[in-house]
Parts: structure tokens; sequence; C-alpha cells
């Protein structure tokens, strides 16, 4: 098996996706699905997972934010905030609020323990991602940020 595949995606390789640039696509996808596992994995630990951390920075970097608009800043759907936001207000970390002078419009805060949860996650996520890529040099840096700009411009052209 290839060092950088993982088996589904060494199947995909050999079976379906032959070609320029298929391992390293393949690679990228690998790569991603292991930061994701790690990264869900500290975020238990805090009762979280990325969506719901997003929720919480984002309100807590716009305070009174309307759900809606952190669906848009996030790219998701406004189903998919609410769930996640339902979540965050159970644990306390996150307050909902009508709108003064519109019932149907709400905003969101986040509460003080969500502040301080935020204060506590920002330097171990900054230093788990400064350990996961310690191993890359600046050369190394500057080319995979280069190769990953062409393939999300690709992306973005592509339908």
């Amino acid at each position: 098996m290839n060092e950088i595949l993982d088996l589904k995606h060494e199947l995909l390789r050999s079976r379906a996706a032959s070609g320029p640039g298929a391992e390293l696509i393949l690679g990228l996808l690998t790569t991603a699905r292991k930061i994701d596992a790690a990264c869900a994995e500290i975020l238990a630990r805090y009762g979280l997972s990325e969506g719901r951390l997003a929720v919480l920075l984002a309100v807590s970097d716009t305070p009174g934010i309307a759900p809606g608009q952190v669906a848009e800043q996030l790219g998701v759907t406004r189903a998919t905030v609410t769930g996640l936001t339902d979540a965050l207000e159970k644990s306390a970390l996150l307050e909902r609020s009508a709108v003064s002078g519109d019932r149907r419009s709400l905003s969101l805060r986040t509460t003080s323990a969500g502040e301080a949860l935020v204060a506590e996650l920002s330097p171990i996520y900054r230093d788990w991602l400064t350990v996961i890529a310690v191993d890359v040099s600046a050369d190394q840096e500057r080319a995979t940020s280069a190769a990953l700009a062409a393939i999300q411009r690709r992306l973005d052209e592509t339908p």
C-alpha cells in the first residue's frame, strides 16, 4: 500500500483514479480525514465538534450575529446552524435572544462559559496545528499552499 493513502483511497487509485494528480488528491483526502479524526478527538474532550467550535468562534467574533449570518459565514445551512446552536445553548456556551422590534429574528451571543472555553481552546488548537506541521519545511509549506490554491481554483471553475 502507498504510504500516503489509506486503504479506501489506495483502492480508488488502483481501480479508478490513475492519472496526473490522482495520488496527490487522494493523499490530500486521506490526510484531511486523519486531521479531522484527530481534531474530533481533541474537541470531544470539551464536548465539542468542529462544527460547534466554528459556530462558537463565529459568535464570539461577532456578538449579536444572526443565525443566518453564521450559516453564510461557515458555508452551511441554517438548519445545520440551528442544530449546532441548540447543542451549544444546552451546554450553556451560547445564548439566543429575540431581536428587539422583530420577534422572528434572533441574535446569538456567547456566555461567559463560552468565552472561557474559546480562551482555553485557542492555544491548545494553535499548538496542535504547530505540532502536526513541525516536520514541514518553509519551502514545503509554500509549495503545498500553492498546490492547494491551484486545486481550489480548479474546483471553483469546474462544475
